[in-house]
C-alpha cells in the first residue's frame, strides 16, 4: 500500500532520504559516497556588503544506488535547493537562528515508483501510470493529467465503449458510467472512484486558479490503486485448513 512518508519533497543536504528502489521496491536507494553535487544556480558574490545567504539558490545531481545484493539498481536523481533561515533552542538563553540548505527533488531516472500495481494490472495501465510517476515531484498537475490517462488505459482494458450506440464520441465522464453495466456487482463504488479520479485529472489538466500539490496526488494515487486492487486482487495464500486443524486437535497438529 503506498505510503507518503517513503517520498519526502525535501531534504538536507546532510541527510539524504532512503527512497524505494523503482526496480526491487525494497526502501534501498542510497546516494553513494560523494555523488551528491551541488552548484550555484546563479554566480553569487560573498563579498557584496549587502549579501543576504538567502540569495543563495542550487541545482543538484546525485547518484542513487539499490543497497539490495539481488537488485543493485542505479538511479539518477537532479534536483534545486536554496538556504533558509532556521530557529534553534541554544539550551542558553532562548532561540539562536542560523542558515540551513534545503534541497527538493525534481527528476529521477528511471522513475521511483510511487506505489506498486498488482501483477494483474495491464502493461498499458503500468505504463501510463509511470508516466504519472515520472512528472510526480516537479509537476503535480502533469501527474494528475496523467493519472487520467491511466484511467482511460483501464477503461480500455476492460472494454469499455468509446463511441455510442449512434457513434457518437462518449467523453469519459459517460464512459465510467457504463463500468456499471460491465463490471455488475460492486461495480458502483468503482464508478465512484473511477469518478473522483476523472474529476483529479481535470484539475491537473485545467487547474485554473487552484495550485496542485503533491498531496492531491497521493490522494489520485491512493484512490487509483485501491481501484487496481478491486479489479486485481492478487492470490493469497489460505491457511483454512491449518487452522481448522488446529483447533479441532485444540493445539499442535502431528502428521501421521
Amino acid at each position: 500500500m503506498l505510503d507518503e512518508s517513503l517520498f519526502p519533497l525535501d531534504f538536507n543536504g546532510n541527510k539524504i532520504p532512503i527512497w524505494p528502489c523503482p526496480q526491487c521496491g525494497a526502501q534501498s536507494l542510497h546516494c553513494e559516497n560523494n555523488n551528491f553535487h551541488k552548484h550555484h544556480k546563479e554566480p553569487i558574490d560573498t563579498n557584496d556588503p549587502d549579501f543576504d545567504p538567502s540569495w543563495i539558490t542550487y541545482i543538484f545531481t546525485m547518484h542513487l544506488k539499490c543497497t539490495n545484493a539481488s537488485c543493485g539498481c542505479g538511479v539518477v536523481c537532479t534536483g534545486t535547493g536554496e538556504v533558509q533561515e532556521e530557529d534553534f533552542d541554544n539550551g542558553i538563553d532562548g532561540y539562536d537562528r542560523t542558515w540551513k540548505e534545503i534541497f527538493h527533488a525534481k527528476y529521477f531516472e528511471p522513475p521511483l515508483q510511487i506505489f506498486t500495481p498488482p501483477t494483474g494490472t495491464p502493461k498499458t495501465v503500468k505504463q501510463a501510470l509511470e508516466t504519472s510517476f515520472s512528472t510526480f515531484f516537479f509537476s503535480p498537475s502533469l501527474s494528475l493529467s496523467a493519472l487520467r490517462a491511466s484511467l482511460e488505459a483501464l477503461l480500455d482494458e476492460k472494454n469499455i465503449a468509446k463511441r455510442s450506440n449512434n457513434d457518437h464520441y462518449l467523453n469519459l465522464e459517460n464512459r465510467v458510467k457504463l463500468l456499471d453495466i460491465t463490471l455488475g456487482n460492486n461495480s458502483t463504488t468503482i464508478t465512484e472512484y473511477a469518478t473522483a479520479i476523472r474529476f483529479l485529472g481535470n484539475n491537473g489538466t485545467h487547474p485554473g486558479e487552484i495550485k496542485i500539490q503533491q498531496s492531491d496526488v497521493f490522494d489520485g494515487y491512493k484512490i487509483f490503486e485501491h481501484i487496481l486492487i478491486t479489479l486485481y486482487p492478487e492470490e493469497k495464500p489460505s491457511f483454512d485448513f491449518l487452522v481448522e486443524s488446529i483447533n479441532t486437535a485444540r493445539g499442535v497438529v502431528r502428521k501421521k
